[in-house]
């Protein structure tokens, strides 16, 4: 479930859940951590117009790296399923990243994960490219009990169609209005009544936001 949120929300529901949630392990002193991740998408522009639209079944592809550190890369592949989603995940080298970013992805087939090989089969069409960078602070939450993972991600951030991903030096552009926050509650099977209590709010409705989207507005 995605929320869109405003600097207060953020504030109370922050308040609420480091009360009695166990912060992220990756988490810092400074509460949160960088997420940059930079977007796949092929010449029609079909993960941005699907979503756009609503389709029910739909993936996205994308290389993520955390607070500009380049000693864990995950490339990614995020499924919606009629409402369900999951991921597929692997793990990338430096060397690896930079060769995909650069065009070069016959190491893809070596691969054994199913992300790598489904990923080869799309950008060995020339197609299927990078499309932009993605960033932004989150702050995370997990309850083991239930496998229940809550996020609240502000201040994103666009490269305006840059792909040069590895670059932190990158200027990247602000997008969205100024003091939004997307809470975002994940879970396995149900979600418990003290979880609920902690993030519910008034006049809020679950949307489909997605920072991907609001990201390619800018290129």
């Amino acid at each position: 479930m995605k929320i869109k949120i405003n600097y207060i929300d953020k504030i109370a529901i922050s308040s609420r859940i480091s009360s009695v949630l166990q912060r992220d392990p990756y988490t810092g002193s400074k509460g949160y951590y960088i997420v940059r991740s930079i977007y796949f998408d092929d010449i029609n522009n079909s993960a941005l117009h699907e979503k756009l639209m609503g389709v029910k079944d739909r993936e996205k592809y994308r290389i993520r790296l955390y607070d500009y550190s380049t000693a864990t890369i995950r490339l990614e592949k995020k499924v919606k399923n009629n409402g369900f989603g999951y991921k597929e995940t692997a793990l990338l080298s430096l060397a690896e990243c930079q060769a995909l970013l650069a065009g070069e992805y016959d190491f893809l087939k070596t691969r054994s994960e199913a992300v790598c090989r489904s990923l080869y089969a799309k950008v060995a069409t020339g197609l299927f490219k990078p499309k932009t960078i993605v960033e932004y602070q989150r702050e995370a939450y997990i309850w083991e009990p239930g496998r229940i993972r809550i996020t609240i991600d502000s201040f994103p951030k666009t490269g305006m169609g840059s792909t040069a991903f590895l670059d932190f030096s990158t200027i990247l552009v602000s997008t969205g209005e100024p003091g939004f926050s997307i809470l975002e509650i994940k879970y396995d099977h149900y979600l418990p009544k003290h979880i609920c209590n902690l993030v519910q709010l008034q006049n809020r409705d679950i949307t489909s936001v997605s920072k991907y989207v609001l990201c390619r507005k800018y290129g």
